[in-house]
């Protein structure tokens, strides 16, 4: 019985091991793509946001048009944070198939 529950154990890991090490460099390959531009889109949606505000306390643009421009500099700001969830949610599915390996 022991031998087959080690067995099966094996096999598991065997099954398992090219997906941990798939999910593994994906987590990676994002973290890298999301460190190396988070500072762009927060800079790119600083910049958005500071023209809106000051565009329309200066009155060079209407409300609709600030308004325009706050929720595109917002939606910019916020891309690395949806992109840092991601890394997230892959830790969280390497965690995952670890445990496979401790059964």
């Amino acid at each position: 019985m022991k031998a087959i529950r080690w067995l099966l154990k094996l096999v598991l890991v065997m099954i398992t091991l090219p997906l941990l090490l798939a999910v593994w460099l994906a987590k990676w390959f994002v973290a890298f793509l999301h460190h190396c531009s988070t500072w762009i889109f927060y800079l790119l949606g600083s910049v958005l946001l500071v023209t809106a505000v000051l565009s329309f306390l200066m009155q060079q643009s209407q409300g609709v048009e600030a308004l325009q421009m706050l929720i595109g500099g917002f939606v910019i700001f916020m891309v690395p944070q949806v992109v840092g969830s991601v890394v997230v949610l892959l830790e969280l599915a390497v965690v995952m198939l670890r445990q496979v390996w401790y059964i």
